[in-house]
């Protein structure tokens, strides 16, 4: 190998990681911007995300409130300590009333006539819809408000949940529970059952 050749290679070699370093130099200001819209676009992702979750929940529980001739209970109604929580801890306040309405799907699986203890939140509502004793719409709510209490909880920082939202999901899931409440009434008690 001649020095020409030898230039040549060392040339080829590094033109690319060159070039690379050159258009960062020449861009840094813009590339610094860009970077700050992305990380601003990645955090408020989770906002707009849950936002959306909220309103599809809104929105669900509008569809059973049409199809049950039912309004959904005002947040005036509620618990005093309920609200309080909502006011400084929205995210708290969000999980405690899902709790709440697990725990009613869950007395609605245990009176559940057949021999199948074992199912799911989701898989009881499917039961009782399967039975007529709710529509497709509450089953639709619950999954919305499901999704948006997993987005509130796993909501990092500032985009968190804001206390009106979390008192509008808190206000479906009480609609949820005075819509599940009559079914659970309609169920046999184990000790009623032959």
């Amino acid at each position: 190998m001649d020095w020409k050749q030898f230039f040549s290679s060392i040339v080829a070699s590094l033109a690319w990681p060159t070039a690379a370093v050159v258009i960062v130099y020449i861009f840094k200001d813009q590339l610094r911007s860009l970077i700050g819209h992305i990380k601003k676009i990645g955090a408020g992702g989770v906002n707009v995300e849950l936002s959306e979750k909220v309103e599809e929940a809104v929105d669900a529980g509008e569809v059973v409130q049409a199809e049950k001739g039912l309004v959904a209970p005002d947040v005036i109604g509620l618990d005093p300590t309920l609200l309080q929580l909502a006011k400084t801890f929205p995210e708290a306040a969000l999980i405690q009333s899902f709790k709440e309405l697990e725990s009613l799907i869950l007395q609605i699986r245990e009176r559940m006539p057949d021999a199948r203890p074992y199912r799911n939140l989701y898989e009881v509502l499917k039961a009782l819809e399967k039975r007529q004793f709710i529509p497709q719409s509450v089953i639709t709510l619950f999954q919305s408000l499901r999704e948006a209490r997993n987005a509130a909880a796993h909501g990092k920082g500032e985009e968190g949940l804001s206390s009106s939202e979390a008192l509008d999901l808190i206000s479906q899931i009480k609609l949820l529970q005075e819509v599940l409440r009559p079914v659970l009434d309609q169920l046999p008690r184990k000790s009623e059952r032959v």
